[in-house]
């Protein structure tokens, strides 16, 4: 994988607790740093997939609902729960 190195400024307890915190963690801080930009950016897309599950779960969900009325219409065994032998 190429590496492109970015200069960055930050205050300076910022740099301490991101050498601390790297040092705990037993990672050079540029590791660290990398590892916490990986994680964040898995979280973003674990966030996005939920709310793409949430809006397709409530589009099934009004499907279903306007659905329901023409099945019930169309198969009146429907709600019976019985399935018809029409052979």
């Amino acid at each position: 994988m190429p590496v492109h190195k970015l200069r960055i400024s930050m205050s300076q307890g910022t740099a301490e607790a991101l050498r601390r915190r790297a040092s705990e963690a037993g990672k050079p801080v540029t590791r660290y740093l990398t590892d916490l930009i990986r994680e964040d950016e898995k979280r973003y897309r674990d966030a996005l997939a939920e709310e793409g599950y949430s809006l397709l779960a409530g589009a099934s969900t009004r499907f279903a609902e306007s659905a329901l009325p023409v099945a019930a219409e169309t198969w009146p065994e429907w709600e019976d729960g019985e399935p018809v032998d029409k052979a």
